[in-house]
């Protein structure tokens, strides 16, 4: 048994022997040219995307032999591309401290996986890294929407809405002349327009920058193209003041029933609302409703000549605001006679003083009779009682200045449901004002017997529509006044229902016309002035 044993033992001892010399050839195979060497590694690795290329960042350890690395990507299916980055001067960013290398593509787009191998200089390689990018491209760019724009309702500015990435808009514009404006690049929300073509056109493309990082901003492939508003209103307005209310010829009639047909379309219940909306949704309104738009620029107007205008000695000038709302100014003093406006409070640092016929909202503004009492000027009127001295229910005389006032009460509109409701103001202004006199009626009833405190020669007549009634006042008689002209007004009054329903319409005011018993009868519209001067208006 021990010698079985031994036998053994000695062909296990013979078969190690023999695999010990396998091991060590095996071993000497692999270290016959060296040891293993690597290239120093990157240690880190970035990507930043772009039109039809990327940027890849590398940033390798530190290794006195480094060379170059190489860059691999597949391009369709397991076809491969390659890029040699060098590590020299003109691979480095300084700012970043790093390496770089921009790729381009032809027609790769959509996400890439990009792996790279350091190769320092005897060709050892390092371990492999890899980062991911996405490429964009027209199919990317094809999905991107331009940014929604709004043009002002003065057609003096656009406004871009936000959008996630955008960080502009290239812009045209059509000008009057037709003609479109170079296209330019604007980072800022809003964008200010100069002589814009109303039912132009706006052309606008959005920039996008997906991400900070991104080295390309990407353009919508389509310009986005907005209507520039419109209002048929001011074409026709601003035309109507190129005329004279004292030549009602074949242009100015035209322009006036235009008026008339803004204004019957546009409901009173929208007047309404414009009243009450804040300041800067009114002034939109005015810009995008023709009628709101006469009745908008007929304030600026008489505003801005109110302040600027120098009346000469022996002129006064008049103002038709809107309805029956004058504004007088000799040169030395200013008044109104029942203004009212949506903005008609701005008028009080220009009034010296105001009268208001009675208390209807379309003759009577609280707020601009609030903003006189507060400054102690006086408010004439019937009604308003804050100012007490100049608070009247029957006839009176007053003195302010230079200007001689005249009252007497009346009936409104001969309805006996108001009696003695409307004060009637006779106003004579003053030697410097060339003893120029004028009687505004309001909406009195036209009664001889109610208008015998103001009655006789004067120079003009503030009337209504020109109704067959209102001539009872003209004439020479007791209680009747002789004009050297007449005003018709209240001329479609917003807060009343179209003709017959409530206004005062403009044609049936020219169906009376002829009917009124003064040589020199005109109808102005809101914003018109005239002026007085030697005896003729003018």
């Amino acid at each position: 048994m021990s010698k079985i044993n031994y036998i053994l033992f000695l062909v296990f001892f013979q078969l190690f022997l023999i695999g010990c010399d396998n091991a060590d050839d095996l071993l000497n195979q692999h270290i016959k040219d060296g040891p293993l060497v690597y290239a120093g590694k990157i240690k880190e690795m970035g990507a930043q995307s772009g039109y039809y290329r990327i940027r890849v960042n590398l940033f390798p350890t530190t290794d006195a032999n480094r060379s170059h690395c190489v860059l691999t990507w597949n391009t369709q299916g397991d076809t491969k591309d390659s890029m040699r980055v060098d590590y020299n001067e003109a691979n480095f960013d300084v700012k970043m401290g790093g390496y770089f290398k921009v790729v381009e593509f032809v027609d790769l787009q959509g996400p890439l996986e990009i792996k790279a191998q350091n190769v320092d200089l005897f060709g050892n390689k390092s371990l492999v890294e890899s980062i991911s990018a996405n490429i964009y491209g027209t199919d990317y760019v094809s999905a991107l929407v331009n940014s929604p724009v709004k043009v002002s309702s003065k057609v003096d500015k656009v406004t871009f809405e936000d959008r996630v990435g955008a960080v502009g808009n290239i812009i045209s514009y059509e000008k009057m002349d037709g003609s479109f404006t170079p296209e330019v690049f604007v980072k800022d929300k809003n964008y200010s327009l100069v002589d814009a073509k109303r039912g132009g056109v706006v052309r606008t493309k959005t920039r996008f920058l997906i991400n900070e990082t991104d080295i390309d901003t990407l353009d919508v492939t389509t310009f986005l193209e907005t209507n520039i508003p419109t209002n048929d209103g001011i074409a026709v307005y601003e035309a109507l003041l190129k005329t004279s209310p004292f030549s009602l010829d074949n242009e100015r009639l035209t322009l006036l029933r235009q008026i008339e047909v803004f204004s019957d379309s546009f409901p009173k219940a929208s007047f309404g609302q414009y009243l009450k909306v804040t300041d800067e949704a009114s002034m939109d309104m005015e810009y995008t409703t023709p009628i709101l738009y006469a009745y908008g620029r007929a304030f600026d107007k008489v505003m801005d000549e109110v302040k600027e205008t120098q009346v000469a000695y022996g002129s006064v000038a008049v103002w038709l605001l809107y309805n029956m709302g004058y504004v007088v100014k000799t040169p030395s003093a200013t008044f109104g006679i029942d203004v009212d406006h949506r903005w008609a409070e701005k008028l009080e640092p220009y009034l010296d003083f105001l009268c208001v016929t009675h208390n209807h909202v379309d003759h009577a503004h609280t707020k601009l009779m609030d903003a006189m009492n507060k400054k102690g000027k006086p408010v004439l009127s019937n009604f308003y009682d804050k100012d007490k001295k100049y608070y009247a229910k029957d006839a009176k005389s007053f003195t302010i200045g230079n200007i001689k006032i005249r009252t007497d009460i009346t009936d409104h509109l001969r309805d006996p449901a108001l009696p003695k409701f409307v004060t009637v103001f006779r106003v004579e202004c003053g030697p410097d004002a060339g003893n120029f006199s004028m009687l505004h009626c309001g909406d009195s009833g036209f009664r001889p017997n109610e208008f015998t405190k103001v009655e006789g020669p004067l120079d003009l007549a503030v009337l209504r529509w020109g109704a067959p009634r209102e001539n009872d006042i003209l004439g020479t008689g007791s209680g009747q006044v002789e004009p050297k002209y007449a005003i018709l007004s209240h001329l479609i009054e917003l807060r009343h229902d179209p003709y017959p329903n409530g206004q005062a319409s403009i044609s049936q005011t020219l169906k009376h016309l002829p009917g009124v018993k003064c040589d020199n009868t005109i109808i102005p519209f809101w914003g018109e002035k005239m002026i007085w001067k030697n005896g003729q208006m003018l």
